[in-house]
């Protein structure tokens, strides 16, 4: 009781930065903590942030502190320099308490005053808005002005946090971005584990795929990915994935260091670094099967996004093992009632492409997305409808909930077809259009595929809208012979774009591309409407590799919904050959 300001101050100061936590220091902060709420107005700024900061480091959550500083704080704003303003939100967001109120007017002071502050000051600015969740735009435009004009000064974990915080906020400055990536390329071997996996993490959710430093990050880290915590080894490889850049080193190192860390891993490692490597097709068996038996251990604590993940990552890499996918099955069928419509699409598609029959969880699944029709927008419920259909699951399922997906499903169906059908009767070149023109014609044949909420129609609607259109599917015996041709095709195919690159990276880039097997034989009739007179155009199997989507709005073909180089554009390729061999022939 006959401490002052300063003395309460040091005292709860001294006890945070020896980081005491015994019952006798526990029971000396909370009788500080009484005399500094009886006094707290004749504390000075820097003692309220001081006290504030040691509050926080201490873990103290007691919202009644904070809000007792909060409106101190308030009052007395105007004496406050930039770096006892920015530690007292530290301190709140530390402790996770948000008041909208305090924030706004916090940030108003911010856009006046932070053109003072240090680097410490604005990193601590940025990190903690990002934590509260609180996007200010005029905070933020004032604080990326001086991260510009200071950002030479700041040290690796300021530059990481800048990152970070703008990418966590959604806060988009491509000038102020290519040029803090620049200093950190030059500067990533003084970067902590968690400041290289704040930086990729930071660009892969504004994909930023800044390849020099991506390339600089890979290089730099390899030899020392065994001094990274098991979070940053999976953010790593998750944004190397998000940003499909296969660094084929880097990958094969991340497993390797994943492996050996594996009894430490979380349900949440394993499903983002597994669904990494299925994203870059990287397998490696051994890492594989230590997950596995890691997974096993830790089934009971995974959540709905991670029960898909991981199923649809071995789905994808093509490895299976049953103990497992019984053990995710169950867990799901647990806790599908928290399933969003996609867990469900992916996890009933990744069952049925590996082959793994299991009714039970089918028909939860199916009952799931019935009931919540009206939350899924797409192609969720095709990838569902699609795996009851080609695994033989629907005299199982229940009929009614069958039912009402069938009927959705019909109804989409029906939609493209009609839309497809009606611009199939367009002529095959298109005439000459002004480049304005064209654009909204591109943009508009867009808009209109987009409202489908779909990416893919599956193998049964597509055949079925193929053979509408009179293409033919084929099967049994002769699809099988055309498989084996195409197979024998593919192992030669290369994207052109590829020829010049050295081995390693040829290697790495196969993982993003897949490939795309084509022949066709068209005849026109001749005179007497017999095709055996009339002109002909062939070309036996040609192996594409798929990559950035190229279009040719000659013959009005234009990419809609391609979304990465492993989407599909070797297939778009081959109706652009295709219509241009039709188009020679008139």
């Amino acid at each position: 009781p006959d401490c002052n300001n300063m003395e309460l101050t040091n005292c709860l100061w001294a006890i945070a930065t020896l980081e005491a936590r015994g019952p006798a220091e526990q029971e000396t902060a909370v009788e500080l903590l009484k005399y500094c709420l009886q006094f707290l107005d004749t504390f000075s700024p820097r003692n309220l942030a001081l006290s504030a900061w040691a509050l926080a480091k201490m873990g103290n959550r007691d919202p009644a502190w904070c809000r007792a500083w909060a409106e101190c704080v308030r009052r007395t704003i105007n004496a406050f320099d930039t770096r006892d303003m920015t530690m007292v939100v530290w301190a709140f967001a530390t402790v996770h308490w948000k008041d909208e109120a305090f924030l706004h007017f916090f940030c108003r002071e911010v856009e006046t005053k932070i053109e003072s502050g240090g680097p410490q000051d604005i990193g601590n600015t940025l990190w903690a808005l990002a934590t509260l969740a609180f996007k200010h735009e005029g905070a933020l435009a004032a604080l990326s002005t001086q991260c510009f004009q200071k950002a030479e000064t700041f040290d690796q974990q300021n530059l990481s946090i800048a990152m970070w915080s703008y990418a966590t906020l959604g806060y988009k400055n491509m000038n102020l971005f290519h040029h803090i990536t620049q200093l950190i390329t030059e500067r990533i071997k003084t970067f902590a584990s968690q400041g290289v996996a704040n930086t990729v993490w930071a660009c892969a959710k504004f994909q930023f795929q800044q390849k020099c430093l991506l390339m600089t990050v890979a290089e730099e880290i390899i030899p020392r990915l065994d001094d990274f915590e098991p979070q940053h080894l999976a953010i790593v490889a998750w944004a190397y994935a998000t940003l499909e850049f296969p660094n084929r080193p880097l990958l094969t190192a991340l497993c390797q260091a994943g492996t050996r860390k594996m009894h430490i891993f979380s349900a949440q490692h394993m499903a983002n670094m597994t669904w990494a490597m299925a994203t870059l097709a990287h397998k490696d068996e051994e890492y594989l099967r230590r997950m596995v038996l890691r997974a096993l251990e830790a089934v009971e604590t995974f959540n709905p996004q991670e029960c898909s993940n991981l199923a649809w990552a071995l789905a994808l890499l093509t490895f299976r093992d049953d103990t497992l996918l019984a053990a995710l099955s169950r867990r799901s069928q647990e806790i599908v009632h928290e399933f969003i419509p996609q867990n469900l699409g992916n996890t009933a598609w990744a069952y049925n492409r590996l082959g793994y029959r299991d009714d039970d969880l089918m028909r939860t699944i199916v009952q799931q997305a019935a009931l919540r029709l009206d939350e899924c927008q797409g192609q969720e419920l095709l990838d569902v409808v699609e795996s009851i259909a080609t695994g033989g699951y629907t005299e199982v399922v229940d009929q009614t909930y069958w039912g009402t997906l069938m009927n959705w499903t019909c109804q989409k169906y029906e939609v493209a077809q009609r839309f497809l059908f009606q611009n199939s009767h367009l002529p095959l070149t298109l005439p000459p259009l002004s480049e304005f023109d064209r654009a909204l014609a591109v943009q508009d044949y867009r808009d209109q595929l987009a409202s489908f909420d779909l990416i893919g129609l599956g193998f049964t609607y597509t055949s079925q809208l193929l053979t509408d259109l009179g293409v033919k599917v084929l099967d049994g015996a002769e699809l099988e012979e055309w498989q084996d041709t195409a197979k024998a095709a593919a192992s030669t195919a290369k994207h052109e774009t590829d020829q010049d690159k050295n081995a390693e990276a040829q290697e790495g880039l196969k993982a993003c591309r897949t490939v795309c097997v084509y022949r066709y034989d068209l005849r026109v009739d001749g005179p007497d409407g017999n095709d055996a007179d009339g002109a002909a155009s062939q070309c036996g199997p040609t192996a594409l590799t798929s990559g950035p989507a190229d279009d040719d709005h000659e013959l009005g073909l234009f990419a809609a919904t391609l979304r990465h180089f492993r989407g599909g554009d070797g297939e778009f390729q081959a109706l652009q050959a295709c219509s241009r061999a039709c188009a020679g022939l008139g």
